[in-house]
C-alpha cells in the first residue's frame, strides 16, 4: 500500500468508519446525509437504464458498502475495493446483516487495481478523487478496467457550493480575486474541487461526458454559520430542485449544487472521446 494513503486509511478508522456506516444505516437528520443518498439512489437508477443485471460493476472506493449493498440487493455482480482496512469490515458487516454475500472486496488503491483490463461494464467511483492529491491516475485506472462502450460514474463535492450557500464567502471570494490574492488552498483528504478541471482532467483520461448532474444546494449559512435548521435546509434544497427542473435552469442551478456527478462512457476503438 503506498505510503501516502496513510492519512486516509487514519481518516477512514475507528469511530469515523462507524459514522460512514451510520450515515446510510440512520434516519436522514443532516443535509450531508441527505445529498449522499441521492447520490447513492441516482446512481442506481442509471445503472437500471443502461447497465444488465449480468454485467459486473466495479465500486471503486466502496466505503462502508451502501452501494454495494443496493448493488448486490438488486442483483448486480459486483466488486468493492477501498484502501481502509476499517472501511471494508463496515462493508462486510453490512453486507452479512442484509443477507448478501460480503465476498469479493479487495483491499487496494485506486490507483493501481489488480483487475484486468476491460472486466467491468460499469465503475463507479463516488467521492474517491476528492481524497487523493493527483487524481488523475485513478480516472486512468477506471479507464482501463472499464469495457469499450461501457459506463464510469464519478462524483466530488463541488468548491462552489460552500461559496455560493454563504454570502460572507461569495462576497470574501470575490473580493480577493478584485485585489488578485486568491490562491488554491493546500491539499487536503476530502477537498472540494472545482467541476471545471474535474471534467477536464476526465475527458484528459479518455472518458466522453455524456452528463453532468448537480446533487443537493447549501446547507445555507452565514459566516460559516447554519441559518436553518437540518430538516428546513433539506426541504429548501428539495424545492430548488424542483424549481430548478419545472424552469429548464438545471445547466445555472449545477454550477452549485454540494455534489457534482458525470456519466461517463469509454469510446469504442476508433471513436473520439
Amino acid at each position: 500500500m503506498s505510503p501516502d494513503l496513510q492519512p486516509v486509511q487514519a481518516l477512514f478508522s475507528g469511530a469515523h468508519a462507524r459514522w460512514w456506516n451510520e450515515l446510510y444505516a440512520r434516519e436522514v437528520r443532516t443535509p450531508e446525509a441527505h445529498f449522499f443518498r441521492q447520490r447513492r439512489d441516482t446512481v442506481l437508477a442509471l445503472l437500471d437504464q443502461r447497465v444488465p443485471k449480468d454485467h459486473p460493476v466495479l465500486d471503486l472506493g466502496c466505503g462502508a458498502g451502501p452501494v454495494l449493498e443496493a448493488l448486490r440487493r438488486a442483483g448486480w455482480p459486483c466488486t468493492g475495493l477501498d484502501g481502509a482496512p476499517d472501511m471494508l469490515g463496515q462493508a462486510r458487516e453490512r453486507l452479512a446483516a442484509a443477507g448478501l454475500a460480503s465476498d469479493d472486496l479487495h483491499l487496494g488503491d485506486c490507483r493501481a487495481t489488480p483487475f484486468a483490463a476491460g472486466r467491468f461494464e460499469a465503475v463507479l467511483c463516488l467521492g474517491v478523487i476528492s481524497y487523493v492529491e493527483d487524481y488523475e491516475p485513478v480516472l486512468r485506472e477506471i479507464h482501463r478496467v472499464l469495457r469499450p462502450g461501457g459506463l464510469a460514474v464519478v462524483s466530488c463535492r463541488n468548491a462552489a457550493n460552500p461559496v455560493y450557500s454563504d454570502p460572507w464567502r461569495l462576497a470574501t471570494a470575490a473580493v480577493r480575486r478584485v485585489l488578485g490574492r486568491h490562491r488554491p488552498e493546500p491539499f487536503t483528504p476530502g477537498r472540494f474541487l472545482d467541476r471545471t478541471v474535474v471534467r477536464s482532467q476526465l475527458q484528459r483520461a479518455g472518458f466522453t461526458v455524456e452528463r453532468e448532474i448537480g446533487i443537493g444546494f447549501g446547507p445555507p449559512r452565514l459566516a460559516g454559520r447554519p441559518l436553518l435548521g437540518d430538516a428546513a435546509a433539506i426541504r429548501l434544497s428539495n424545492a430548488i430542485g424542483r424549481l430548478a427542473s419545472r424552469t429548464g435552469l438545471w445547466p445555472l442551478a449545477r454550477r452549485a449544487t454540494d455534489i457534482s456527478l458525470w456519466v461517463l462512457c469509454k469510446p469504442l476503438p476508433g471513436e473520439a472521446a
